[in-house]
């Protein structure tokens, strides 16, 4: 069995120095071979949407530089890229993001994952498209953002792992896995193809996001970052720490089997040995709908009866389409008075819509019961 290692900072702010000490001891103490003679890195943050750093819901553009400073000194060539959400503007992202001013200060490659080639590789039965960037780099350091989910529970670096999907590729998957149990395995499928490519995971955790994550929620100060080269392990001991259970993430047992690790056999810092987040918010995350599937038949069907959440469109909508471009089933469509609108028949909770929205105008309806689940 192996015995897997998390690494875990406690730092205040964004303070690159502070940032290049925590990033450079971890990678100098890499056995991987690859770090000495591979030419390329990828570097794949979480770049969820055209979000700023304020906002908690991508990887800050100072851990993403303490990384970058750290490969250039090693002479090696530095790509930089994911795929966001949805039918986001690429470039908008990389703006809002800091990805260019990164770009502009430092001989990095800016990687549209959206539009590179991709392969169509098989895992188990389940057919992904995974991009070639991924194929063409010996050295892949996946930065994922600490934060909640709403159809995951909770994002991490497995999850952080779907930006690897080419563009709105992930909507198909959404459509096509709608509920959280075939979601997870899904997830799975994209671990099992691309954990031998991963050389290294970080989670920053500086500042994260509680509540109604991953975009929509409340950005929270954790001041936490965490890495290793084993992502089940990384996110065994950051969801812990927010206060989850591994039952509560359905892809999360599938990984450390995957990967041979007994969850008591990861290794922590001594200081962080039984280390608790106070405070944080997780409630409106953990009731997913597939827990009724742990109810009587009969029992179930009576609760999903009292028990439904749909999202609807608010006033705060500023007409950008986003919504009726992402959804991956049509369920969102322009009306009359010129707004979208939602047809909860046929929506299937994916949530991309609360996700993706860049003016949080996407609200969650709930019944009586929800309510009192769900903040």
């Amino acid at each position: 069995m192996k015995h897997p290692t998390v690494q875990i900072r406690a730092i205040d702010n964004y303070d690159l120095p502070v940032l290049e000490d925590a990033i450079g001891t971890w990678f100098s103490e890499l056995r991987d071979n690859k770090i000495k003679r591979s030419k390329r890195v990828l570097i794949k943050p979480n770049l969820l949407g055209a979000y700023p750093p304020e906002r908690a819901v991508t990887t800050h553009p100072k851990v993403l530089e303490a990384i970058i400073r750290y490969f250039l000194s090693l002479k090696k060539e530095v790509w930089l890229g994911d795929s966001p959400g949805g039918s986001v503007s690429v470039k908008k992202v990389w703006e809002t993001c800091g990805l260019n001013d990164l770009a502009e200060r430092y001989p990095i490659r800016l990687v549209n994952l959206s539009t590179e080639k991709y392969r169509e590789l098989n895992y188990e039965g389940t057919h992904v498209k995974i991009s070639e960037a991924l194929f063409k780099c010996g050295i892949v350091i996946n930065v994922a953002k600490y934060k909640t989910h709403s159809l995951m529970a909770f994002t991490g670096a497995l999850k952080n792992l779907y930006g690897l999907v080419p563009g709105m590729v992930k909507s198909e998957y959404h459509r096509l896995n709608p509920d959280t149990k075939s979601f997870a395995e899904m997830l799975l499928a994209i671990y099992g193809l691309c954990r031998s490519k991963i050389t290294f995971s970080i989670i920053d955790g500086i500042m994260g996001m509680d509540g109604a994550g991953p975009s929509a929620g409340n950005p929270k100060h954790f001041g936490l970052l965490m890495g290793s080269d084993s992502i089940p392990a990384l996110d065994t001991v950051a969801s812990r720490m927010m206060g989850f259970k591994i039952k509560d993430l359905p892809y999360l047992w599938g990984a450390l089997h995957m990967e041979g690790i007994i969850p008591s056999h990861i290794q922590v810092p001594h200081s962080f040995l039984h280390h608790s987040i106070p405070g944080v918010d997780i409630r409106i995350v953990k009731m997913r709908k597939t827990g009724l599937n742990y109810l009587p038949r009969t029992l179930g069907y009576a609760f999903k009866k009292v028990y439904y959440y749909y999202p609807v469109v608010s006033q705060r909508c500023v007409r950008c389409g986003v919504c009726v471009r992402s959804c991956p089933v049509e369920a969102i469509s322009w009306q009359e008075d010129g707004y979208p609108g939602v047809d909860k028949d046929k929506c299937i909770k994916c949530m991309c819509c609360h996700e993706l929205c860049p003016t949080q105008a996407i609200d969650i309806h709930k019944s009586f019961v929800a309510k009192r689940f769900m903040k």
